[in-house]
């Protein structure tokens, strides 16, 4: 099991199920796609106590290696990382069929569901939080890769980023990437290229798709192309609004145009985000 407390990433054997180690019984599933699986669960003392588990299950027919790294670099990365606005990981180990990891469980859901019922206020106290989470991430050189609305989760007033499988920590020393990862509605145009790219500038326009959605209340996977997206902007804001200037800074076809999370936050602090950001500072 390994324990947040703890410096080094230790996976422990168990001859048990997860459910039997840790006296969790069964809810709901969340999540199927071969070979993870994600489900809830409540504990069998405290039916009150609901978790979130994620598996990969372990298959001769399939490539273990691949899920052992792939569960391994994500449970590293969750190792290295707290934050208020990002997921935790309670525990984690290898069970007979799977590998798997215990998180909390958060009945409000995911950003996409709350899209449709979303005010300004809300609007911008997510935003601010999301750029918080985001700066973090990076000044920790972790790339998240899949940066989407499906993949914010939403509780007592505050987002938590969340899903952190397909997510890179980097070397400081270079940046650039070939490997396509995430959504692909969500992937900057450059992740279409046959170059090396950024994920930090990848991370940023997934986080300006993200905040169109949070903008007009809609969740871009119901647009065909990227096209009406940009031409959303330009016909239905104003020039002079801030909302504007963000997205289109965001959502810039030429990576190097594009804002940093540290630039966004500047340009957000004089703007009517001050306020919000400033309560963040400490952070």
């Amino acid at each position: 099991m390994y324990h947040l407390e703890r410096k080094t990433l230790e996976l422990q054997n168990y001859k048990e199920e997860i459910c039997q180690v840790h006296h969790f019984e069964v809810g709901t599933l969340l999540h199927y796609n071969y070979p993870i699986k994600v489900f809830q669960v409540r504990s069998k003392l405290d039916h009150n106590v609901k978790k979130v588990i994620k598996a990969y299950y372990k298959d001769s027919t399939y490539d273990d290696k691949k899920i052992v790294k792939h569960f391994l670099s994500e449970v590293a990365v969750l190792a290295t990382i707290h934050h208020p606005f990002i997921m935790s990981m309670d525990f984690m180990g290898s069970f007979p069929r799977y590998f798997a990891y215990v998180m909390p469980f958060y009945e409000e859901g995911t950003l996409t569901k709350v899209l449709p019922s979303m005010h300004q206020e809300m609007s911008d106290e997510y935003f601010v939080q999301l750029c918080a989470a985001v700066n973090y991430l990076h000044n920790k050189k972790v790339a998240h890769r899949d940066l989407k609305t499906d993949n914010i989760l939403i509780t007592d007033k505050k987002v938590l980023i969340a899903d952190f499988g397909l997510s890179d920590i980097l070397p400081t020393e270079d940046t650039m990437a070939t490997k396509r990862k995430g959504t692909v509605v969500y992937m900057s145009p450059e992740q279409f290229l046959k170059r090396p790219f950024d994920p930090f500038k990848c991370d940023m326009f997934a986080l300006g798709v993200v905040y169109w959605c949070m903008v007009f209340k809609v969740n871009v996977l119901n647009q065909d192309t990227m096209e009406p997206m940009m031409e959303t902007v330009r016909t239905k804001l104003s020039p002079t609004s801030i909302d504007r200037l963000i997205l289109t800074n965001l959502l810039e076809y030429q990576p190097e145009e594009r804002l940093s999370i540290f630039e966004l936050i500047f340009l957000m602090e004089e703007s009517c985000f001050s306020r919000r950001i400033a309560k963040l500072k400490d952070i």
